[in-house]
């Protein structure tokens, strides 16, 4: 049987640390990064431009927020998984992203574990509609 193809993901936040450690904890998971971004309008075009499995996408960046990055990438294509990456653990912010069609979510500092468990019941929860 032909081993999966590995899920292709989409980095976007505003601070290159957080990239770089998001990148490194994917790719020890052997997760493929095709690219990654630094602005909501960025995460926009690479979203249409790589067609990632999953999006990481920080809420608070300039320019454009990464809730209506979030919208824009659902309306382009609902069946990419969008999990929000915050440091803002503020109940009303997390909701309205749920609402957008966010698939899940991690707070900062995250680790390792947290994003298998997001990515993991994400795909549960696509699987099952």
């Amino acid at each position: 049987m032909p081993e999966a193809a590995p899920l292709r993901t989409l980095i976007v936040d505003d601070e290159p640390l957080i990239r770089e450690m998001l990148n490194d904890m994917l790719e020890s998971l052997d997760y493929q990064v095709v690219s990654q971004a630094n602005n909501g309008a960025s995460a926009i075009e690479k979203a249409a431009l790589f067609k990632p499995d999953v999006v990481f996408l920080d809420i608070n960046m300039p320019e454009i927020s990464g809730l209506d990055a979030l919208a824009s990438i659902k309306t382009s294509n609902k069946d990419i998984i969008v999990i929000m990456v915050t440091a803002n653990s503020d109940t009303s912010t997390v909701q309205q992203a749920i609402r957008t069609g966010a698939d899940g979510y991690i707070l900062k500092p995250f680790s390792t574990q947290q994003i298998i468990r997001a990515v993991d019941k994400a795909m549960t929860k696509r699987e099952c509609q």
